[in-house]
Formats: C-alpha cells, sequence, structure tokens
C-alpha cells in the first residue's frame, strides 16, 4: 500500500530571496500543503541551517517565509546542515516510523537541497514526484534560475531503477489535488 507525505524543503527567507517566481511558488506550495492536510497526507517541512551568520537557528532569516503556510501542532520539522534532507537527520527514520513510502517534493532551491533530497529519497527507494512547479532557485553567474530548474528536471526525468520510481508533476496533476473533501 502507498502511504504518500508532502516534503516541504528550505522554504526560510534567506532560501527564498530573490528567487525565480518567489511569490507564485509559495502559493502553489501552500495549495500543496492544504491539500495534504484535507486528505490526511503527511506534511514534513524542513529547514536548512548554519552554525553562525543568517542561516543560524533562531536568526530572522532562518525562519520560515512569512507567506509559507506554517506547520500546524502535528507535522514534523526536520532541521538540517547539508543539502540531502536524508543527511545526518531524522528523516528516514520518520518515514519508516509513518510507513511512508512515496515523497511528494517542492520547495527551494532546485539545485542544492531539492535535488540532492530528490535523489536521497530515491536512493532510500521511497517513490518520488517532484512538483515542477513547485520548487525554485536563483539565477546564477552561469545559468538563470529557469535554466537550472529545467536542467534538473532533464536530468531527473531520467532516473531508473526496479526498486523506486522518480517522476516529475505539475501541481494541478497531482492526484490528491482534485480529491473531493470527505471531512
Amino acid at each position: 500500500m502507498t502511504k504518500e507525505a508532502l516534503l516541504v524543503i528550505d522554504v526560510q527567507k534567506a532560501v527564498m530571496e530573490n528567487s525565480h517566481q518567489e511569490l507564485r511558488t509559495i502559493d502553489r506550495i501552500n495549495q500543496l500543503i492544504k491539500r495534504a492536510r484535507q486528505n490526511d497526507i503527511d506534511v514534513i517541512y524542513v529547514q536548512h541551517e548554519y552554525p553562525i551568520g543568517p542561516m543560524k537557528r533562531g536568526e530572522p532569516n532562518w525562519q520560515l517565509h512569512d507567506k509559507l503556510e506554517k506547520p500546524i501542532e502535528a507535522e514534523t520539522i526536520i532541521h538540517k546542515t547539508l543539502p540531502n534532507a536524508f543527511s545526518d537527520t531524522k528523516l528516514k527514520d520518520v518515514l519508516t516510523t509513518r510507513n511512508i513510502n512515496h515523497l511528494y517534493i517542492c520547495g527551494a532551491q532546485t539545485d542544492f537541497c531539492v535535488d540532492s533530497s530528490c535523489r536521497g529519497a530515491f536512493d532510500h527507494h521511497l517513490d518520488v514526484t517532484l512538483v515542477k512547479d513547485a520548487h525554485t532557485t536563483t539565477d546564477k553567474d552561469h545559468m538563470t534560475a529557469e535554466e537550472i530548474i529545467n536542467h534538473v528536471h532533464h536530468t531527473l526525468e531520467n532516473f531508473w531503477s526496479p526498486k523506486a520510481t522518480l517522476s516529475l508533476l505539475q501541481t494541478s496533476e497531482i492526484h490528491w489535488m482534485n480529491k473531493p473533501i470527505t471531512h
């Protein structure tokens, strides 16, 4: 049986600053969060941190973005210091305890923590759906944010394994986004 969760990666003030389509991306992430809650799908937040500077835990720019739907008491927050949300965190244990075997991934930044966490989940034999229009990054010297996003999409859509799947869908294509609410 498939048990799903939504993984919201690093939608923090400092991480989202100057991101490609920042507010539109956050709006889609908020839609995903609200709909996941309505369909009893676990929502797991991830926050990156450094020991010093603006990304130090508790600093203003470390906080979740003001426009992001905040975690409710029952939801898990994973704190990480490496790009891959599975590295040196309790994420895998949380998923195992809850029997979650399919992650929907959204957040920031595409070329660092989103990409690394997609690969990490896939390496743990979890089915992964990267929500194509619900992650973002910033322009770099060598590529625009849009080029980076397209490159990551092209790379990840070619992953294959007999033990897991990695697919890419738009927010509107996710089956639980259109399910009627029966509460």
